[in-house]
């Protein structure tokens, strides 16, 4: 990739790039896939798991605000070019949510081996990877990552040839959290080399 190629890379894509925006929401799932089976709360007792999800939803945005003034600080602020087409984006944004909430609904019957709610989001990150040129690499290890954890039942893994028969149901959300924490680290460290690269090029 030339360095102009590179340049216009990171204006488009700057936001998508400072994963550790995203790193509290992510690790935020994490830990409620976690401390739920930890506290004994069965999966789907959302009585219970609203008095986790409520007060939680307030830690990782401010946290993600006060990340989000430290990107700010440290690499500045680029103005986004406007959408070609809003109206599609729009639209592409709102079917996204739905396929995805209907993929989470059909994970809570229990009924199919894979995870059609990781493979939904596996896809999402391989359209941002190849709408970017290739140039997110982390979002193509994210999609591969997803893909991989979603399938993996159908190779006899976990042996009961299920995900929700681990941890009450929740070994995905852990597994889930971790490795979108680890696409948006990855994210971070993509941003910092490519920045440090232009600074090295001569004027």
């Amino acid at each position: 990739m030339t360095n102009l190629q590179r340049i216009r890379a990171i204006a488009a894509h700057y936001r998508s790039l400072q994963g550790l925006r995203m790193l509290p929401w992510f690790l935020w799932i994490l830990l409620f896939g976690a401390v739920n089976p930890a506290l004994g709360l069965p999966q789907g007792q959302l009585d219970y798991q609203l008095l986790l999800i409520v007060p939680g939803l307030v830690v990782p945005w401010v946290v993600s605000r006060w990340i989000g003034a430290y990107y700010d600080r440290a690499f500045g602020q680029i103005e986004g070019l406007p959408p070609r087409n809003r109206t599609l984006e729009v639209l592409v944004g709102v079917i996204f949510v739905a396929v995805a909430f209907l993929g989470f609904l059909a994970d809570s019957l229990q009924r199919w081996p894979v995870s059609l709610f990781g493979l939904v989001m596996a896809v999402a990150m391989f359209v941002q990877w190849w709408s970017s040129g290739r140039f997110l690499t982390h979002y193509l290890v994210t999609a591969a990552l997803l893909t991989g954890i979603s399938l993996l039942p159908l190779f006899g893994i976990p042996a009961s040839g299920h995900w929700y028969t681990l941890l009450g149901g929740f070994a995905f959300p852990i597994v889930l959290g971790l490795i979108l924490s680890l696409g948006s680290v990855l994210g971070h460290i993509l941003l910092v080399r490519s920045l440090k690269l232009l600074l090295q090029v001569k004027p």
